[in-house]
């Protein structure tokens, strides 16, 4: 089954999750934690996925539950890419 997101953000987000083994599948759902994203790892993947997709996360989207799952970060990044393709305003909303 392919990822619902594309290889730039599965190579990053690869970067740092040291409990995933290189041949493992990241699914979706899985639990980011488990595979060892702690709050350093997590602002480092911040920055690289705000350089990677030319993008800032606002202050209000750097939260826990954006983090939670690989289904959940890709959520957050392609609204905000969405968002900034279109000139809209930025993605505020938690959870969703």
């Amino acid at each position: 089954m392919a990822a619902p997101w594309d290889q730039t953000f599965e190579t990053e987000l690869r970067r740092q999750l040291p409990g995933l083994s290189a041949d493992a599948e990241l699914t979706p759902q899985a639990p980011l934690a488990a595979y060892g994203l702690d709050s350093l790892a997590t602002i480092a993947l911040i920055a690289r996925l705000e350089d990677a997709y030319g993008v800032r996360l606002p202050d209000e989207a750097i939260a826990p539950e954006h983090f939670r799952t690989a289904a959940t970060a890709w959520t957050l990044i392609s609204r905000l890419t969405a968002a900034t393709a279109t000139g809209t305003a930025t993605v505020t909303e938690r959870g969703r």
